[in-house]
Formats: C-alpha cells, sequence, structure tokens
C-alpha cells in the first residue's frame, strides 16, 4: 500500500508539475506578444498592404492607410509582388509518415522489384524503412514480398510500405523482431502494426523533417491522423515542440471508448492555441489500389473481392455514441460505396453532431444526396485523380466511375476541404489545387482555394479565426509569385 500510494502522489505531482508548466508557458506568450511589434506587408501583388499585430492581421487597406495605423516603430515586410493567400490547411495528413518518408528509403519511383532491391540495398540503417511502391507501376505486376526483401539482406530488418500506407512487406529479420509471421511477408490494415513499433526512436527526427517540408510547400495548418492507440503518450510531447512552428490539429485513431476518455483526459495538457485535437477518427474500409476499400459490388477486376469492411455497423454506432457523449467531432476514412453507406447510415442518427468522411472516392447519386442533406465534412484528396485515373473503371466498372471522384459536386452541395492524405500524395497545395480543377467534374479555382482555406478551417472547427485575410483572423499568411512559394507566415512570425 506504501509503495502504491507513493506511485500515486508521484503520479499527483507530475500532473501538478505539468499544469505549473503550462501557466508559466501562457505567461510568456502574454509577455511576449505585449512587446511584439506591428508588421506592414507590403508591396503584393494587388498593390494592397496587411498590418498585422502581434499573432493578429489588424487591419488591410492602402499603403498610405496601413503605414499610418503602423506607426513609425512597424517592420516592413517587402514581399516583391507575391500574391498574398490565407495560409493553406491540409485537411488530412500524416505528418510523422511524411518525416519517414523523405528520412528513409522513397521507392514511389521503382519501376520494378530489381530497382526497389536496388534503392533498399542504398539505405544504410539499422532498421531498413521503404515507402511508397505501387504495384501497379512495377514490371511485374505484383507486390513485393518476403523473398524479394531477404535477397537484399536476410539479417537487417527491412519493412517496404505500399503509397497507401495499408499494406507492406517486410523481411523474415523485421518478421522475427516483431514476432509475426507471413510466408509472403504482406500484412495489410492492422496487422501492419508490430512491424511499424521499431520505428518509434526516430520519431521527434521524422515529425521535424515533415515539418520542414509543409512549411516549404506553404502549409501553415496540418490536420494529422498520426496519434493511435499505444502511441499517443508517447508522441504528445513531441507534437507540441513541432507545434511552435506549424499549427498542428489532431484526428486521433481511437475508437475504444475508456481510451477516448483517458486521452482527453490527458491530451489537454498539451493543448495549445497552435496545438488542439479535434475529431475521433475511425477506419471504414481500407483502399482502392489494395482491392480492400469495401465496395456495394465485387471488383470488376477481381470477382468475388468486396474489400474489407474495418467495422461493423455495431461496432461503428458504439464508437460514434462514445463521441456524442463526450461531445467530440467524429470521422471516417470511406472509400469504398459501401463503407460511405454504412458511415452515412450510422451519421443519420446522430443528428446535430460534426461528422466528416475522409476520402469519399466511389459514389454513386443517394450518397451524393445524402452528402448534401446531412451537410457532411467531405475531406477530399484531388490530387489521388493523378493515380487513381488509371485504375478507377477497371476497379468499380464503367456505370460506377462515372458517378465517383465527384468532388465538383460536393463542392457545389455540401461542405469540402481539401487535403493531400501526404505522404500518399505530396502535400503540394497548388499541385492539388491544379488537380482540382483539371480532374472530370473538378472544382473551380475560387472553390479549390476556399475549399483549401476557409473549409479547412471550418472543418477543424476553426472558421471564426482562420482561412481569411480579414481583421481579428489569424495571421497565417502564405505568399505566391508565379506559381511558387515565396514564404510562409505562422501566427504572425515569417519561418525560416
Amino acid at each position: 500500500m506504501k509503495r502504491a500510494g507513493a506511485a500515486l502522489f508521484s503520479g499527483e505531482m507530475d500532473f501538478c508539475r505539468e499544469v505549473l508548466n503550462r501557466l508559466h508557458q501562457k505567461r510568456e506568450v502574454r509577455n511576449s506578444k505585449e512587446t511584439e511589434m506591428k508588421t506592414v506587408i507590403t508591396n503584393t501583388l494587388d498593390g494592397s498592404d496587411i498590418l498585422v499585430d502581434g499573432d493578429r492581421i489588424a487591419a488591410l487597406g492602402t499603403p498610405a492607410m496601413i503605414r499610418s495605423m503602423a506607426g513609425p516603430d512597424a517592420r516592413i515586410l517587402d514581399v516583391q509582388k507575391s500574391m498574398a493567400l490565407p495560409g493553406f490547411n491540409d485537411s488530412h495528413m500524416h505528418l510523422r509518415m511524411t518525416g519517414q518518408m523523405l528520412t528513409g528509403c522513397r521507392l514511389d519511383t521503382a519501376g520494378s522489384i530489381t530497382e526497389i532491391q536496388s534503392i533498399l540495398r542504398s539505405c544504410h540503417e539499422p532498421f531498413v524503412h521503404g515507402m511508397g511502391w505501387d504495384q501497379e507501376n512495377l514490371l511485374e505486376k505484383r507486390m513485393p514480398e518476403r523473398r524479394d526483401l531477404d535477397a537484399v539482406n536476410p539479417d537487417i530488418p527491412i519493412v517496404c510500405e505500399r503509397y497507401c500506407t495499408h499494406i507492406l512487406t517486410a523481411n523474415t529479420a523485421a518478421m522475427k523482431l516483431a514476432g509475426v509471421w507471413r510466408e509472403d511477408g504482406i500484412f495489410q490494415e492492422a496487422a501492419c502494426e508490430p512491424l511499424l513499433e521499431a520505428l518509434d526512436s526516430q520519431a521527434a527526427r521524422h515529425i521535424q523533417a515533415g515539418v520542414d517540408h509543409c512549411l516549404a510547400r506553404g502549409l501553415t495548418t496540418v490536420q494529422i491522423a498520426d496519434l493511435k492507440t499505444g502511441n499517443w503518450r508517447k508522441l504528445l510531447p513531441l507534437y507540441r515542440d513541432a507545434s511552435q512552428r506549424i499549427r498542428i490539429h489532431h484526428q486521433v485513431n481511437i475508437t475504444d471508448p475508456k481510451e477516448m476518455e483517458d486521452f482527453l483526459r490527458e491530451a489537454r495538457l498539451y493543448e495549445t492555441d497552435t496545438h488542439t485535437f479535434g475529431p475521433f477518427k475511425g477506419f471504414a474500409d481500407g483502399s482502392l489500389g489494395g482491392r480492400t476499400a469495401w465496395l456495394g459490388r465485387e471488383y470488376a477486376d477481381e470477382p468475388g473481392n468486396f474489400g474489407e469492411p474495418c467495422m461493423t455497423e455495431e461496432e461503428m454506432e458504439t464508437f460514434v455514441e462514445a463521441c456524442d457523449r463526450l461531445n467530440r467531432p467524429v470521422i471516417f476514412h470511406a472509400i469504398g460505396d459501401a463503407a460511405i453507406r454504412q458511415v452515412l447510415a450510422v451519421y443519420r442518427r446522430h443528428p446535430g453532431m460534426k461528422q466528416g468522411i475522409l476520402h469519399l472516392q466511389i459514389t454513386d447519386e443517394a450518397i451524393l444526396q445524402d452528402l448534401e442533406r446531412l451537410q457532411t465534412d467531405c475531406m477530399v484528396q484531388p490530387v489521388f485523380w493523378r493515380s487513381d485515373r488509371n485504375i478507377v473503371e477497371q476497379r468499380v466498372g464503367t456505370r460506377m466511375a462515372r458517378t465517383s471522384y465527384a468532388f465538383g459536386w460536393m463542392a457545389s452541395h455540401a461542405r469540402v476541404s481539401l487535403g493531400t492524405d501526404c505522404p500518399i500524395e505530396d502535400c503540394d497545395p497548388l499541385e492539388n489545387i491544379r488537380w482540382a480543377v483539371s480532374m472530370p467534374g473538378g472544382l473551380s479555382e475560387k472553390q479549390a482555394l476556399t475549399a483549401y482555406t476557409e473549409g479547412s478551417a471550418w472543418a477543424m472547427g476553426r472558421s471564426r479565426d482562420l482561412g481569411k485575410l480579414a481583421p481579428g483572423y489569424l495571421a497565417d499568411i502564405v505568399f505566391v509569385r508565379d506559381g511558387t512559394v515565396t514564404g510562409v507566415m505562422v501566427n504572425g512570425q515569417m519561418t525560416e
């Protein structure tokens, strides 16, 4: 009893210490803001100036008006005829995984199993992590297997993730380390987790590399789905540190009601203005490329396969009920039409909640009407069309393909935000907008820009202070000239 009491007391002391830490941090932030200088953003493409006071936009207007409001001590930021836009906000991506891709072995350019093996041989790490292969782009038209990776090195653990991140291949050494085994070394969905846990020691380096990449692309906010059962206690401090440079909003992969309560209780200690927590996230199905997205009809190119539902409707109901009871938003990954229909059926029983669906690729007329009726947050990735246009009709048939990837329709009838699911695709907002505009039935340029800024702010519940260049809004601004990002401001501070 004495030992238990001591442990409890120690835990309470840690809790109090963390609270005092947060109060001290807030005091430091408040004091620093009191001494911050005003900034005048001048020489923009449209000729107007912007006055930034601390972390907020104070005014927009003519250069003479803004200079008179700023006073003689204001800093002058000449953006050299760049266009000033609200900071881009990726509504769904994976920050840590992006860093893993950047610091690991990139396999997205490989055109054969032999090329994958060559790339892996050039990676000199104690645990080799390859990412980005797609069997559709390989000469052999098959997934790499255990024997292929063992031929590279049978003694060093090697794990290679498909670009969708729902499928991976492991060699013998990696499977021994994780305590799992499959003859071909191919794992899907939740079965991948044990093989990825050994990468946790590099998490801080991966997260910071991801932040660098996102800022270079013009992102000021990232809504990330990195926290999940088994890792969130370890990763929360790392993401709070990273949020000093970029705004981070979490989509949390926890579906157990008890653990959801534990998370909310502990995560509040790490919450700041730039490090916030949004919806709990569930998975309804897998991926289209891997033929695990759940369809209402069998795959046209694989008869008998309908894909894989990840949750029963009863399990979904329990999860959504818990979100409702905890007053939290909820989102689901759902790609196939059967998965989307199941999610919408559960959502209809919980009116008044903030509800969203990620991806929404395979749809029919009835699904689209339901999205409009429920005003579900549609969190879509138009850049997926770059690769999926080559397989969608093969996978689902001509008729279903005609009503799928209906992102332009959604932008006109429901609430749409844009993301990239990076590193599935690169988190370049300008490239994503190009695909949004050019894809069949796509968005207008204005719709795409709005979805990337105001739409994404709405999705995270921050539409009152994010997503617009307007007085009172946070000074998250991106500067673009000739199709290139020339500068990024987050919370009133220019990033390096």
